[in-house]
């Protein structure tokens, strides 16, 4: 196809995207996690023990502060996180990954890697250099 129109485009990257977070969500559901406490997870993870603000995970994110208070209240009642005031100033909380989870995010991380090479890039013949492309574009299209 020489032209691709707009609204085959746009089914398709909608279909991709529902494809891809059903296989992430089926997979994180023997860890009680939904797809967004992952990845709260995995960015305060990344910040290492200087941790993150919900400020900067809200705008990471791209979602509503609410919304990530409430998804990052849920994570510290399930003991993942933990959740301090900033010694500057107590109105910014900080969130960190609980010691003992450190290993299981390394699990969640090489197992959901697994099964989506598994069920979606080894069906489909979907090479390491293909998905790396696919990323690349995903980037430079929200300006990373």
């Amino acid at each position: 196809m020489s032209r691709i129109s707009t609204y085959h485009s746009g089914v398709a990257q909608a279909t991709a995207h529902r494809v891809t977070n059903r296989v992430v969500s089926d997979y994180l559901k023997q860890y009680g996690l939904s797809g967004m406490q992952w990845f709260i997870l995995g960015y305060v993870y990344d910040s290492g023990s200087a941790g993150m603000t919900i400020g900067d995970l809200r705008r990471v994110l791209e979602t509503t502060l609410p919304y990530t208070t409430n998804a990052i209240a849920s994570l510290e009642a399930k003991g993942f996180v933990t959740k301090q005031p900033r010694a500057e100033d107590n109105r910014i909380k900080v969130v960190t990954i609980d010691e003992r989870h450190h290993a299981m995010i390394e699990e969640i991380e090489t197992g959901l890697r697994e099964e989506l090479r598994r069920t979606l890039y080894g069906r489909d013949d979907i090479s390491r250099e293909d998905l790396s492309a696919y990323i690349r574009v995903l980037y430079k299209i929200i300006g990373q």
